[in-house]
């Protein structure tokens, strides 16, 4: 690698390693230190591919890179993220197309904890009250049903259209920030 790339890479790196990893951290709130690794990750690898990337497109790159990444750690992990830290789903097009303006490093903890709040507001008290017994008490889902008066697939279909809905609601509160 020459010096010239060095440097440029060295500008991509101050510019962008604290939006990416805060875009990590956002992706695997339960795993700051593992998305701090995998900011880092991507950037290696940003280093090791340099001359086969087009350089107009390194951003656009990077935050790719990061989420199959966090995509990748999550395979690997299903047992651990199957909690609303992360959710698979989560729609990656809205964050490429954010504007190149957009920075992540504004958007602080605090933000964060507001947006989960709203999210978790809007909810109706029977989805609060899935969203508690699922993802935070992780009950199996036969005893959930016992406890709703409804069948276990019941409970995995109403799952699985709340977290539809907690993905709609993340991608609308994206948006905002």
């Amino acid at each position: 690698m020459q010096k010239k790339d060095n440097e440029t890479i060295e500008q991509f790196f101050l510019e962008y390693y604290a939006p990416i990893c805060k875009y990590c951290v956002l992706r695997m709130p339960k795993h700051i230190s593992y998305a701090e690794d995998i900011a880092n990750e991507a950037f290696a690898l940003l280093c090791k591919k340099w001359h086969d990337l087009k350089k107009n497109d390194i951003r656009a790159w990077l935050y790719r890179t990061a989420d199959n990444l966090i995509k990748e750690f999550h395979r690997k992990n299903k047992k651990e993220s199957n909690n609303i830290g992360y959710i698979e789903d989560f729609d990656a097009a809205a964050v490429n197309n954010l504007k190149y303006e957009q920075d992540f490093e504004n958007i602080s903890d605090d933000d964060i904890e507001i947006c989960k709040a709203k999210i978790l507001n809007e909810l109706s008290d029977t989805d609060k009250k899935l969203f508690t017994m699922n993802f935070i008490k992780k009950l199996p889902h036969k005893e959930i049903g016992r406890e709703l008066l409804i069948s276990e697939e019941a409970v995995k279909k109403r799952v699985y259209r709340l977290k539809q809905k907690i993905i709609s609601k993340i991608n609308e509160k994206i948006k905002e920030l």
